[in-house]
């Protein structure tokens, strides 16, 4: 009997130390099971949500909204919009949310609404023999990159009243074909380029063909087996403006390559003022190439450029402000004095637009040398750096080589990313209206050159330059 009692005993003690071991793996699923809900939660995004909280950002703060979306183009806008709220409400897939969004985005036509997924890459898509039954045209074909030899075949996947799209696919020696490189968003003639090494963003450069090579700032392509209208690549001595270089050429040629405004200000300014400016003038340089090539703005270090340029004082009509509710909130958070005193203005003026001071520009000196500044665009070089360009025209000494510049400067000053319900997507939103968009917009259209070189290719455009007119200049 006692025997019995201790084994009685021990089964009572095993069944509560199972009973125990059950409640805490009970509780650690339950856990795990609450962590991994939460975890999707905050993985998934809701896309109708998210179109919806751009879609009410778009028609409240935009200060084009109105318009671009004026009793001519209200009807097309309502049934876009509608469209794409239909399509978001049965989308569950990210990559085609994206694709969403950035439809309703392209109805605007400004390169400075930019809609980004920084969680999600383009999916890549097995090669099929089913796409070279698509039309041809010029930019189909076996492609190869001169700086690295890469080889891509680009086929035409569709095409539709605004645009086409066109797939390379990475190509090796051998033949044997491999995941999508790039996708190219356009015409045979000019082209969007989005990179499958990167995640989704409406942000895109851009590129074009010259006969038989492609051109875009990842470099230039020769298309192979391609006898008619056939053009090699060159080589140059000159940078192609991918690093900050500041150095002379010859006795009477500075070069500045400035890929991108996004420098520290302070630290720029220095430089242009410490270096730049001292070498020119004890040296007596003549000529100065600013290669402002493929630069998509930035900041506003810009400014000191001027400093070379500046010949006597001027001034440019200040932006417009479109005051609303959530532009004067950031005001009001700002730690800019030039923002906090704009705030009674806003406040006063709610849902109208508001102007800012005019710029003047009024430097203490200005500078003997260098006597012309010849300036090098494209059509990347955008926001920031069209902005140099409205100003630098005012003095004599500047000329404008290339083509055309990327037309993102009607609508500008972006503040930081828009809250959304989705953390990984980012937004991002103009606030300003330039002085001449009503009157003579350059968004689409671009800064024009006063020498186009759309004829050669970017690479042999500084030795055109060099050769052609500066040093013709220099005998005249």
């Amino acid at each position: 009997m006692k025997a019995f009692a201790t084994l009685a005993t021990g089964i009572t003690s095993s069944i509560k130390r199972i009973l125990m071991v059950s409640k805490i793996i009970c509780s650690f699923l339950l856990i795990t099971c609450f962590n991994f809900a939460y975890a999707q939660t905050r993985n998934s995004c809701d896309c109708s949500i998210v179109l919806k909280e751009i879609i009410s950002d778009v028609e409240s703060n935009y200060p084009g909204y109105r318009a671009k979306v004026d009793v001519a183009k209200k009807k097309e806008y309502k049934k876009l919009k509608a469209k794409a709220i239909t399509e978001a409400t049965t989308n569950t897939d990210r990559e085609n949310c994206f694709y969403i969004i950035e439809r309703y985005i392209r109805f605007f036509k400004d390169n400075h609404i930019i809609f980004s997924d920084r969680k999600t890459a383009p999916k890549q898509a097995m090669f099929t023999k089913k796409a070279l039954k698509n039309a041809s045209d010029q930019l189909t074909g076996v492609w190869r990159r001169n700086n690295d030899s890469l080889l891509v075949r680009i086929v035409k996947e569709s095409k539709d009243k605004a645009f086409s799209t066109y797939k390379g696919y990475s190509l090796k020696p051998n033949g044997i074909i491999g995941n999508i490189y790039f996708e190219l968003i356009g015409n045979e003639h000019e082209f969007r380029i989005r990179n499958y090494n990167n995640y989704l963003t409406t942000d895109l450069l851009r590129g074009r063909r010259l006969k038989n090579l492609l051109i875009e700032p990842g470099g230039i392509w020769q298309k192979m087996g391609n006898e008619k209208d056939n053009l090699t690549v060159k080589t140059s001595s000159y940078p192609d403006n991918s690093e900050f270089i500041y150095k002379s050429i010859d006795d009477n040629i500075y070069y500045l390559g400035i890929p991108s405004f996004t420098a520290d200000i302070a630290k720029f300014d220095s430089i242009i003022v410490k270096k730049v400016i001292p070498e020119l003038a004890v040296n007596k340089i003549q000529n100065l190439i600013i290669d402002l090539r493929n630069n998509v703005g930035g900041n506003s270090s810009f400014l000191s450029l001027m400093r070379l340029a500046y010949e006597k004082p001027f001034s440019v009509p200040g932006d417009f402000l479109l005051s609303t509710p959530k532009l004067i909130k950031n005001y009001e958070t700002s730690t800019s004095a030039y923002r906090v005193a704009m705030l009674s203005k806003l406040k006063a003026n709610i849902g109208k637009f508001v102007q800012r001071d005019s710029l003047k520009m009024a430097l203490k000196e200005n500078y003997e040398y260098p006597k012309t500044i010849n300036i090098i665009v494209n059509e990347n070089s955008a926001s920031s750096s069209e902005y140099f360009l409205i100003l630098a025209k005012q003095s004599t000494k500047v000329k404008l080589y290339g083509r055309h510049t990327a037309g993102t400067l009607d609508y500008s000053e972006l503040l930081e990313p828009e809250e959304l319900s989705c953390p990984d997507y980012s937004f991002m939103l103009p606030t300003t209206k330039s002085y001449w968009t009503d009157t003579n917009p350059i968004d689409n259209n671009g800064i024009q050159p006063d020498v186009d070189l759309s004829v050669y290719p970017e690479n042999e455009w500084i030795d055109i330059i060099v050769h052609n007119h500066l040093r013709n200049r220099i005998r005249e």
